[in-house]
């Protein structure tokens, strides 16, 4: 009887057991086991939620040379969200529509790709127009300006540079109604020329301290007054030079031919003094130059700095700006001077092309002894 219930509490005891160990494993699946989603996980990157008031467009995702060919696998575009009232007109809005076409212009890092920027076949670079105009931006014009040495940075312009342009003109004094260069000329209409009126040259009248009425005119003619002005900035070269003429190109057996009736002793070819450089500008860039030509200014071209596409504001550079600029005192009338008197200062001797107003008649050139 007593083994009996001996036997009875081990039984209790084993069955409590497993109810708290079954009990445990229970409130552990339960709570502190992630659940299982109903659909089955799959892998891949997200796609990014686009915020509002942005769209996605394609941009370069890396500097595209002219004639690339976009496919998919080279990764030369990529999306990116744009304001939506900036989004720049013939922008793409999915990367499948650039695939397998051509760049036709160099497209920089993060620039947005245009439909204008784009060609369907490789063909369309050379044929149906000159390459040149396949390099030119969207909403510029080419536009070729004359140069010499000088002016043309020392020869050291080449495409892709990126210039400003310095004119200079002479401006003088005009009869407003007459539109012609004062001093104007004057005659007698009344009294008559028997009476002792004579006419000439109408200049300044004065009266004199002893009442004589004087009418002073100038002994030379009216000097022009030079100023120079910042005009063009940050042009794109897109040619130096003449480009060959088509129906004017060799084949190698005529240039062979060529070369072997030349003289053995010919002279190396003297370089142009003036030759074109072809520029990239806005359309009324391009009507400043020329009326800047036709008016018969002179034109000077400067280098830009490399990436440097800022825009500056100068100020007209004028014969009573560098005396006040560079505190510049007139000299004083003295009672002695110098001999022999200095009327003109030597400048370096320069072309027709690229010298100062003038030609160069009025360049002293010293010759040696």
């Amino acid at each position: 009887m007593r083994i009996g219930r001996i036997l009875l509490i081990v039984g209790l005891i084993l069955i409590l057991g497993a109810l708290a160990v079954g009990g445990f494993f229970f409130v552990r699946a339960r709570f502190l086991t992630p659940a299982i989603p109903d659909e089955p996980f799959v892998e891949g990157t997200p796609v990014p939620e686009v915020p509002q008031n942005m769209v996605q467009i394609v941009v370069a995702a890396q500097n595209i040379p002219r004639g690339l060919r976009l496919t998919e696998d080279i990764n030369a575009v990529t999306l990116q969200n744009w304001p939506l009232d900036a989004v720049p007109v013939g922008a793409f809005s999915s990367l499948e529509e650039t695939y397998d076409r051509i760049a036709r212009t160099d497209v920089q890092l993060g620039m947005p790709v245009l439909d204008g920027m784009l060609t369907e076949t490789a063909g369309d670079l050379a044929a149906g127009g000159s390459e040149i105009a396949l390099q030119i931006p969207p909403d510029m014009v080419a536009y070729a300006v004359p140069v010499s040495t000088y002016s043309s940075a020392a020869w050291a312009l080449r495409p892709g540079d990126r210039i400003d342009i310095m004119m200079s003109m002479l401006v003088v004094d005009l009869d407003e109604e007459f539109q012609s260069i004062l001093p104007n000329d004057a005659s007698c209409i009344s009294p008559s020329e028997d009476e002792g009126c004579r006419g000439g040259i109408l200049g300044r009248f004065e009266v004199m301290p002893n009442g004589w009425l004087l009418n002073i005119v100038a002994k030379e003619q009216q000097r022009p007054r030079l100023v120079t002005q910042l005009a063009v900035q940050d042009a794109l070269v897109l040619h130096v030079g003449e480009f060959e003429r088509i129906g004017q190109e060799t084949s190698v057996a005529e240039e062979g031919a060529a070369v072997e009736e030349a003289p053995a002793a010919e002279e190396a070819p003297i370089a142009p003094e003036v030759e074109p450089i072809l520029l990239a500008v806005s359309r009324q860039d391009a009507m400043v130059l020329e009326y800047s030509q036709a008016l018969g200014a002179r034109l000077n071209a400067v280098l830009r700095s490399a990436g440097d596409g800022q825009t500056a504001s100068t100020e007209s550079v004028t014969l009573q700006y560098l005396m006040d600029r560079f505190n510049i005192e007139l000299p004083p009338k003295l009672p002695y001077g110098v001999t022999p008197p200095v009327t003109e200062l030597e400048r370096v001797a320069r072309s027709a092309g690229g010298s100062q107003y003038g030609g160069t008649e009025n360049v002293q050139i010293q010759e040696e002894p």
